[in-house]
């Protein structure tokens, strides 16, 4: 019985699976589970088997970089990982998402070398210029999908991008304000004139009004989905609101919940907005680009905090 029993193990050692025989396009599979980041500085070291299937550009189509919540000292490190992870897709990307970090010498990295990239989602990526993400992306003439939330861009980086993309389908344009009743139709009119191919627009708290909306409804025919939570200048109660609703299969209104929005966005109190700024001050009269950096970095990295989340983003 003690021969039998010692037996065992090395018969459970015997019939376990060798991973390293597994199917290169399976093991490619279970590696890309872990995420780039993991990819990048672990699994492609373990063993030369490993480091041969994530040299693979099909490993590097698709790209997820977000830096952790609770670590906000990782913007080197994370460029430098996510230019690792550019240059090993040799050219093959096609969908890239970056959160919480990036610069323009990143996007002057990507974009140059993405030339059949097609989905481009930017978030909290402040250090990101919009001068410089207009002029990049003329270098991805294929994209399709821009998703830009709290990223500093402005009318004419808007056309620019238009002009120069024009198979794009999906446009996200999010920034709040902390003075939302100040009227501004500048971005509406911008995506209304260079961006006629939209199927889906959110313009999550923008300044515009039912004129820019309008210029929007005219502009891109194809619209299936639009999403104008938070744009508390539009009044939807009579023509355009129905117009909306009948044109559009997927239409959010100004006043309708947040939840499932895609990012997390800034809390307000907006009742006493028209009574603070009655005088009509723009946003851009009171802070600079240089005050929304010093609060970034005076509050360790995150988010400006929800009392004091001004409208950097409009700059």
């Amino acid at each position: 019985m003690a021969s039998t029993s010692a037996a065992e193990p090395s018969s459970a050692i015997e019939g376990s699976p060798n991973w390293l025989e597994l199917p290169h396009e399976l093991m490619a599979s279970i590696l890309q589970r872990l995420g780039a980041i993991e990819i990048l500085n672990s699994a492609r070291k373990v063993c030369t088997t490993w480091r041969r299937i994530c040299k693979d550009p099909e490993m590097w189509k698709v790209i997820d970089m977000h830096k952790p919540v609770d670590n906000w000292d990782l913007d080197q490190e994370l460029e430098m990982l996510t230019k690792q992870a550019v240059d090993l897709s040799c050219g093959e990307l096609i969908d890239i998402n970056i959160e919480y970090f990036g610069s323009d010498d990143l996007v002057d990295h990507i974009l140059p070398r993405s030339s059949k990239l097609k989905s481009l989602c930017l978030m909290n990526c402040f250090a990101i210029t919009g001068s410089r993400l207009s002029q990049a992306v003329k270098r991805v003439p294929q994209l399709e999908k821009l998703h830009l939330s709290y990223v500093s861009i402005n009318v004419e980086d808007i056309e620019v991008i238009g002009q120069n993309c024009p198979h794009l389908k999906s446009f996200k344009l999010n920034k709040e304000s902390r003075r939302p009743r100040i009227e501004n139709d500048d971005d509406a009119l911008a995506i209304a004139n260079n961006m006629p191919e939209l199927r889906h627009l959110q313009m999550f708290g923008s300044k515009m009004t039912n004129d820019g909306l309008q210029a929007i409804l005219n502009g891109c025919p194809h619209l299936e989905s639009l999403d104008v939570r938070r744009c508390f200048n539009l009044n939807l109660g009579g023509n355009l609101g129905k117009l909306c609703t009948e044109r559009i299969k997927d239409f959010k209104r100004p006043h309708d919940s947040t939840e499932n929005c895609g990012f997390r966005p800034r809390i307000h109190e907006f009742d006493d907005f028209d009574d603070m700024y009655s005088s009509g001050y723009s946003d851009v009269d009171e802070f600079s680009e240089g005050d929304f950096y010093e609060d970034y970095e005076f509050s360790g990295g995150s988010a400006i905090s929800e009392e004091d989340d001004y409208d950097y983003f409009d700059l």
